[in-house]
């Protein structure tokens, strides 16, 4: 458990604005903390957090900044070389768990701070007043903690396996559990391959909730031809397969993408 919270009220103010807006976005570990060593991503800066309200971009400093329709956050370097790749999330509604809430509390800060448009989101004044950075040991530390806090038994979960990744897979699964298309998934949270699968946990109990109930409605079905190729559409063989011989390189061999296994 985290030890004397009152002490520390500036980081744990830190904690509940950066996670929530890690969960939302599906960002990397290296998106919203500090964390040491070269990373190719870089980390979110307050430039690139833009809200609107009827379409309109309201100013950082705007009172009603809180109320905006929409957050999008523009991440300037990821993996694979993506650049300047914009994702928008909408309000939800509530007054805690909302992405536009959360990110007006982080632009707030950092607007108190009087920090420039270029400085990263998880810079905060501590409790003595200095500048610090919100760092992935810190990150896991209390994740862990607030973890610990909760039925995880009831919920099948072990805090000590939890990381700081564990926000991005929360997120796949999500939007999964709640009927979100998977090219929506892809989309939101910045896979541009099928790696986003991997996140998705079908030991969940409610995962194939309603599956086998589908499974029986059509009962029969009849074929109306045959089809003239016989090779599986899957395999590299198939000259008619686009998603095969998209997952081929210039040498005839098997680099199979995303929807071709």
């Amino acid at each position: 458990m985290l030890e004397r919270p009152v002490a520390h009220l500036a980081i744990f103010i830190v904690f509940h604005q950066l996670m929530p807006l890690g969960f939302f976005f599906a960002m990397r570990s290296c998106e919203n903390v500090k964390v040491s060593g070269e990373r190719q991503t870089h980390p979110i800066r307050k430039r690139n957090m833009v809200f609107r309200k009827g379409g309109r971009i309201l100013p950082h400093l705007s009172p009603r900044l809180h109320l905006a329709d929409t957050i999008a956050i523009t991440f300037e370097y990821q993996k694979r070389d993506e650049r300047n790749n914009t994702v928008t999330q909408w309000r939800t509604g509530d007054s805690t768990y909302c992405p536009v809430v959360v990110s007006a509390a982080v632009v707030r800060r950092l607007e108190a701070m009087g920090v420039s448009e270029s400085d990263f989101i998880y810079k905060f004044k501590g409790d003595d007043g200095r500048t610090r950075h919100f760092d992935s040991a810190t990150a896991l530390r209390m994740l862990r903690g607030f973890t610990s806090s909760v039925d995880f038994k009831g919920l099948g979960l072990d805090p000590k396996r939890i990381g700081l990744h564990s926000l991005r897979s929360l997120a796949a699964m999500a939007m999964y559990l709640n009927g979100v298309p998977v090219y929506t998934i892809m989309l939101l949270g910045c896979w541009s391959s099928d790696a986003f699968l991997r996140y998705i946990r079908k030991q969940v109990e409610c995962f194939g909730s309603g599956v086998s109930s589908k499974m029986i409605v059509t009962s029969r079905f009849l074929h109306v031809s045959h089809s003239t190729i016989l090779e599986d559409p899957r395999t590299s063989r198939n000259p008619a397969s686009f998603a095969a011989n998209m997952g081929m390189d210039s040498g005839g061999n098997i680099n199979r993408n995303a929807f071709s296994v």
